[in-house]
Order: structure tokens, then C-alpha cells, then sequence
């Protein structure tokens, strides 16, 4: 039998706060400015908006199948055969945002900071470091995430506001954000 993992609720909401930010800064900024250029802002703002209702979806979801794991509640809202079609789509999503995060990254490193290495090394070495975390457990992850968690917002501040200040240095931006990666 599988051994119980517990961690609080807070272990959760940073891990949730880290994933989403983490991945924010890394993806969003490119994928939102190729199309939509001068009007970015507006789609922030509308995928934050967008964010908040989710949230709202999960947690009332949750609350009302309170001992239902994502997979049996999408089997009983959308059926045994669609609900199944929507959990795959959850994984899929997953995976492929992972992934993605994981190439942006290395690609990052590659380009601003390590030059010379092969892009495959950065991304064997990220990709160890998760295989090593996955075989830990989710609890040695949320009680990193809690050491971590105090010196990513402070670097985060830090990068905001060396971003909204315009005699700050993008120097001084660029290795607060390589810092935060």
C-alpha cells in the first residue's frame, strides 16, 4: 500500500503560485506580443480575469464532490466517456506546458548565459532535477517550495520593479529574472 501524502493547504497554494508565475514569465510574455503587439496589456488583463473565474470553477467543483479526484468528478460532470476524454485533455495539457517550460528555459540559458553548451545538456540537467524531485515526493517538493518561496517574491519584486522603473538597468532585470528561473 502507497503511503498517504499530506501537505497543507499553504505547501499548496505556493506551489500553485510558483507553477503559475514561473510559467507566466516565461511563456506568456513572447506568445501574447508576436500577435497582438501594442494591445498586449489588454490580453493580460483579460487572462488574468479569465484565471480568477477558473479558480472559481475549480473551487466550487471541489466543494461540491469533496471526495472526488479530478478524473471522477470530470466522469460526473460530463459522463463516463467524455469525462474521460476531458481528463486525458487535462494531462495532455500538462505535459505539453511542462515540456515547454522546460525547452524556454534551456533555450534562455542557452542564448543569454551559457552559449557555449549544447542546448541538449541544459535540458538533460533540468529534466534530472525533475526526475529527481518526482522520486521524492510531492511532500520534499512543497518543503522546498516553502524555503524557495520567501526568495522568489523578493526577487520578483525586485524584477517588477526594476521593470517599471526606467533608470534601472535591464542588466539588473535580466539576472534578477535569470535568478527567479
Amino acid at each position: 500500500m502507497k503511503p498517504v501524502v499530506e501537505i497543507s493547504t499553504i505547501q499548496f497554494r505556493m506551489l500553485i503560485m510558483l507553477y503559475t508565475i514561473g510559467s507566466t514569465i516565461v511563456i506568456a510574455p513572447a506568445a501574447m506580443t508576436v500577435d497582438s503587439k501594442q494591445t498586449a496589456w489588454i490580453l493580460a488583463i483579460l487572462g488574468v480575469v479569465c484565471g480568477f473565474v477558473l479558480v472559481k470553477v475549480y473551487i466550487a467543483l471541489g466543494l461540491l464532490f469533496k471526495d472526488k479526484n479530478l478524473v471522477e468528478i470530470n466522469e460526473a460532470v460530463f459522463g463516463k466517456y467524455l469525462g474521460k476524454g476531458v481528463s486525458c485533455l487535462f494531462v495532455t495539457s500538462a505535459v505539453i506546458t511542462c515540456s515547454r517550460i522546460v525547452y524556454y528555459v534551456g533555450s534562455f540559458l542557452n542564448t543569454h548565459i551559457m552559449m557555449e553548451t549544447p542546448l541538449i545538456a541544459i535540458h538533460i540537467i533540468f529534466m534530472l532535477v525533475v526526475v529527481f524531485g518526482a522520486r521524492l515526493g510531492l511532500e520534499t517538493i512543497a518543503r522546498c517550495c516553502e524555503i524557495f518561496f520567501p526568495w522568489f517574491i523578493g526577487l520578483l519584486g525586485i524584477f517588477i520593479f526594476s521593470l517599471t522603473h526606467h533608470r534601472c538597468s535591464s542588466f539588473l532585470a535580466s539576472l534578477i529574472l535569470l535568478l527567479l528561473l
